[in-house]
């Protein structure tokens, strides 16, 4: 993965400044096994923090891409990212212009309407959490069970101890 050269590169975040708008500048750097896409407010206060963060695989190419196909004004966050690092999740400042994209996102970048491909994600609708896998031994078997059937179990067979 090479880092592209064209951006400018700020010393003091060790990072590449992708852009700016009128309350932040966008920066991405290396983080450990990803990358960190930050928005730093302008000003001194943008010398010792950054208000959001977003974290995502470590492919330069993909970050850029997904800072260029963003829209702050509209959008409330980027694509592409696996962990939001920052809390509380950005809010765009006229996102009512764009409401399909800002459905509410869980903790790790999914549409919470659609659930989260992170196992037990505590923001995942109840609806999603628990249900089988469609190609699971233990759903086909289910499926497969005539009404008023008894299903065949998939456990061991032998004797099970109830603990209290």
């Amino acid at each position: 993965m090479s880092t592209p050269a064209r951006l400018p590169y700020d010393e003091h975040w060790q990072g590449h400044v992708l852009g700016a708008d009128a309350s932040h500048r966008y920066l991405w750097l290396w983080y450990g096994y990803n990358i960190r896409l930050i928005a730093t407010p302008h000003g001194s206060e943008g010398l010792t923090s950054y208000d959001h963060g977003w974290c995502y695989p470590r492919d330069p190419a993909a970050v850029e891409a997904a800072y260029t196909a963003w829209d702050p004004n509209t959008q409330d966050e980027p694509d592409g990212w696996h962990k939001r690092a920052t809390h509380p999740a950005r809010r765009a400042p006229h996102r009512e212009s764009d409401p399909e994209y800002n459905r509410p996102r869980c903790a790790h970048g999914c549409y919470s309407d659609q659930g989260c491909r992170t196992i037990n994600c505590p923001d995942s609708p109840p609806s999603l959490i628990g249900e089988p896998c469609p190609v699971s031994p233990t759903a086909a078997a289910s499926a497969e069970t005539p009404a008023g059937a008894a299903a065949t179990s998939l456990a061991p067979a032998g004797p099970t101890t109830a603990t209290p």
